[in-house]
């Protein structure tokens, strides 16, 4: 498909055959996945050893917001065993370059049956994101702290008792040319959307020497605001 060749088929539907084909392809899937919560098991018991106070997290990568197939596979559920808390990356700003960059990935293969903003309209949906911006403007304009409220709502509704939710908050990750800057108002929409929507903490992110001042700033305007501090 990335050569211009369209499967007969469609190119869903030849994806979907070589699930049913070779299950090994699933098999190998879910054996990545293992291994990586075999590493967390195993270092959530050596550090709980050394310093049993300590709240032990694990950071979820931002596909989780794009890719249905890889949320699929972030049962919160099954991370309280070895996890105190949990960082569900909710970059808003970045998260609009990224997700146009998804969405043109696979919009060349797997969705390839869609015109690309039929592919974004289609994850938009999946994903429950209602009100969030058009292909053309994304990149430029970023995701919305709605976006930020409602994967904050489904993290907090999805982890079982005692399990913690910090949100990922973006201050500043860097972006493209011509791609949507963090501003002041941004970081404040973002964390109070957070707090409101159940959050038991946050983590400004990615790393303080990204993060311009007046940004850093707003983000306490927020939590001072909410009387959080």
């Amino acid at each position: 498909m990335t050569e211009g060749r369209k499967p007969v088929d469609g190119a869903f539907v030849t994806f979907w055959r070589i699930l049913v084909d070779q299950p090994e392809v699933l098999a190998w899937e879910r054996l990545w996945n293992e291994g990586l919560r075999d590493t967390y098991r195993a270092m959530y018991a050596r550090a709980r050893a050394i310093a049993p106070s300590t709240p032990i997290g694990w950071h979820l990568w931002h596909v989780n917001s794009f890719a249905p197939f890889y949320r699929a596979e972030q049962d919160y559920q099954a991370f309280a065993p070895y996890s105190d808390y949990l960082k569900v990356v909710m970059y808003n700003n970045c998260g609009g370059p990224r997700l146009a960059r998804y969405i043109k990935n696979v919009s060349s293969t797997l969705f390839a049956d869609f015109t690309p903003e039929e592919t974004l309209q289609l994850v938009y949906r999946i994903q429950q994101y209602p009100r969030e911006k058009p292909l053309d403007r994304i990149a430029q304009e970023g995701l919305s702290a709605d976006y930020v409220r409602r994967e904050t709502a489904r993290a907090v509704a999805g982890a079982p008792p005692g399990l913690k939710i910090w949100p990922g908050i973006e201050i500043d990750i860097p972006t493209g040319p011509g791609e949507k800057k963090t501003q002041p108002d941004d970081v404040y929409q973002a964390v109070k959307a957070t707090f409101e929507a159940g959050a038991h903490g946050i983590i400004l992110s990615r790393k303080y020497s990204e993060m311009r001042l007046d940004n850093l700033r707003a983000a306490g305007r927020a939590v001072r605001e909410l009387k959080l501090a």
